[in-house]
Formats: C-alpha cells, sequence, structure tokens
C-alpha cells in the first residue's frame, strides 16, 4: 500500500516547516507505509511555493505541484490528486487544524474494513469536538453543515472538511469540475451516486497557530446555498410551495367568513378586501408551480446520478 498525502497551500510560508515535521513524525509511527506528500501551491502571493520547493530538494517523500494564479481549493486538490500515486490518498488542510494523526486514523479505517470506500473526519459527529475555533466561524460552519445532514443519504455529519481518505478507485472513477470549496459537497454527491460507502469519524478542529485564515464568509455561503439548493431542490422550492398553498386555504377561509360571516365591522371589511378572490387564486396558482419546480428538480438529480454512474463507466472503458 502507498499512501498520498496531498495539502493545499496559500500563502503557508509560516507552517511549511511545522506541518513537514509533524506529517514525517507521524508517518514515522507507521513504518510499513509507503508514502509520499504532495504539496499544491494554489498561487500562493508569498514565498510559499519557492520554500516548498527548496524544502523538496531536501525532503525525498516531498513533491511539490502547482499553479502561479490563485484558483481556489477545488482546483488544487484536483491538481493534487491528479498528481498523487497513492493506492490510498488522504487529503488535509495545510495549517494542520486537524492534527496529523487524523490521516492515520483515516487511513486505518479504510484498512480495516474493505467495504469502505472514503472515511471523513467530522468534528461534528458524536464524539468530535472543536478547540478555540473562532465563535463567528464555528457558527457558519456548523449552521452550514447542519443543513447538510440531510442533503445526503445516509446523512453526514460534517460534508465541508477537506480531511479525509479516498481509495484511488473513488476518485479515478469520479469526473470532478469544482474549482472552490464546493468540491467536498461535489465528491459526496458523485461518490453516493455511485455506490461508494463512506464513513466519519470523530474529528478534532482546532484554532490556526500560525497564518491567516483563508475563509471568505460571503463566497463560500453562496457557493454551499447554490449546491444545497441543486442537492435537495425540494427543500427550497417544495417547502416553499407547500407554505404558498397553506396560505391560499388560510386566506380562502378568511374570505369565506367575511362574506358570509355576517359580521360587516371594519376589521372583517379590511381582511375581506385582503383576502380578496384573485389573491387565493394567487397563492394556489404560485404554491401549485413553485411545487412543480421541487417535483422537477428531484427527477433532475435522478437523472444527474445516472449521468455520474455512466460518466465512472466512461472513465473505466478509457483505462
Amino acid at each position: 500500500m502507498k499512501l498520498s498525502i496531498v495539502a493545499p497551500m496559500y500563502n503557508e510560508s509560516a507552517n511549511l516547516e511545522t506541518t513537514l515535521a509533524a506529517l514525517k513524525a507521524e508517518m514515522a509511527k507507521n513504518p510499513d507505509w509507503d508514502y509520499e506528500m504532495v504539496f499544491v501551491n494554489d498561487g500562493s502571493s508569498d514565498d510559499t511555493w519557492e520554500k516548498a520547493k527548496a524544502l523538496a530538494e531536501k525532503e525525498p517523500k516531498l513533491r511539490v505541484v502547482g499553479y502561479a494564479i490563485n484558483q481556489g481549493r477545488g482546483k488544487a486538490l484536483r491538481t493534487g490528486f491528479d498528481a498523487a500515486e497513492g493506492d490510498i490518498i488522504a487529503a488535509i488542510d495545510f495549517d494542520l487544524t486537524y492534527d496529523a494523526a487524523h490521516v492515520t486514523r483515516m487511513v486505518q479505517e479504510l484498512l480495516d474494513n474493505p467495504t469502505l470506500d472514503l472515511v471523513l473526519a467530522s468534528c461534528y459527529m458524536p464524539g468530535g469536538k472543536t478547540i478555540g475555533v473562532p465563535k463567528f466561524r464555528l457558527f457558519i460552519s456548523k449552521t452550514a453543515n447542519l443543513l447538510y445532514e440531510y442533503a445526503f443519504t445516509p446523512k453526514v455529519y460534517t460534508s465541508t472538511c477537506v480531511v479525509r481518505a479516498y481509495r484511488r478507485e473513488v476518485l479515478d472513477s469520479l469526473l470532478l469540475e469544482s474549482d472552490d470549496k464546493e468540491i467536498h459537497l461535489e465528491i459526496i454527491s458523485k461518490a453516493l451516486s455511485n455506490g461508494f460507502k463512506l464513513k466519519e469519524i470523530p474529528g478534532t478542529l482546532t484554532r490556526r497557530q500560525a497564518g491567516k485564515s483563508k475563509f471568505k464568509f460571503a463566497a463560500t455561503s453562496i457557493s454551499h446555498l447554490i449546491y444545497l439548493i441543486q442537492e435537495r431542490p425540494f427543500l427550497l422550492f417544495g417547502m416553499l410551495g407547500l407554505v404558498l398553498m397553506f396560505l391560499g386555504f388560510i386566506a380562502a377561509g378568511i374570505l369565506f367568513y367575511t362574506r358570509f360571516g355576517g359580521n360587516p365591522d371594519f376589521v372583517h371589511t379590511f381582511i375581506s378586501r385582503i383576502a380578496s378572490p384573485n389573491f387565493v387564486i394567487i397563492l394556489f396558482v404560485a404554491g401549485f408551480q413553485i411545487l412543480g419546480l421541487g417535483f422537477l428538480g428531484i427527477q433532475n438529480n435522478i437523472l444527474k446520478r445516472e449521468v455520474f454512474k455512466m460518466q465512472r463507466q466512461l472513465r473505466k472503458m478509457k483505462k
């Protein structure tokens, strides 16, 4: 078994030597594993790439790949996956906010259970925890992952984390396209659609010790929200349609009561003007149409999963 540890880096000069040392120390605990480290420079604007290449000249287990212009975590991961030579590929955050021991634990899960295809580290599942993470970032992350818990079947507690281990077959079978952090969601969606089995293990997320966080609230939130709508369209369109139709029933009841209740006071007259027949019809029609969009979205997802399976078969045939 050969293990490839893929670590995307963007302006990580302050963490280079400590991350390299921590990974080497962890791998020393597993002397039977043949391994390589693949550091992927995602267009760093500091001296990260130069320092990394200098380290690689002295460290035979380290390879450095990348490009000069920042293009996002998804592109960096895809570059690292393509360069990796291992039978098992583990991805980590370069700042090791999930420490290096998670690599051993994830890989060992795959070795102990041949039926598993990918393993995810999760700080939000039972047994997982966070230490010293800024409250605002933690709130956003928890909220997003809470929504995504029900976007996938089986339920995934932490779907936005990079820290995972894959069998090579998984990554070779998936046609990955995302350039940014939504790649974490894309991988889960396509892997499950292709029948691969995943498992989450409890992880510990800690505060970054050096360097600056790359978290971008607006861009990350929008891209993840869009992907959630694509993955579970009924959450938005179906529920909104049902709410509008429910309001239509209420408006129809108010209209019936105010027209035939025999109480002509000002309040009833005002309500009856709001709950007009046209208003009731608009609520019902809009609700029905939006509900229909939710069902169309479900059918689209079924078709999309079949396309993913066809893509996997085509990639197998090319090999």
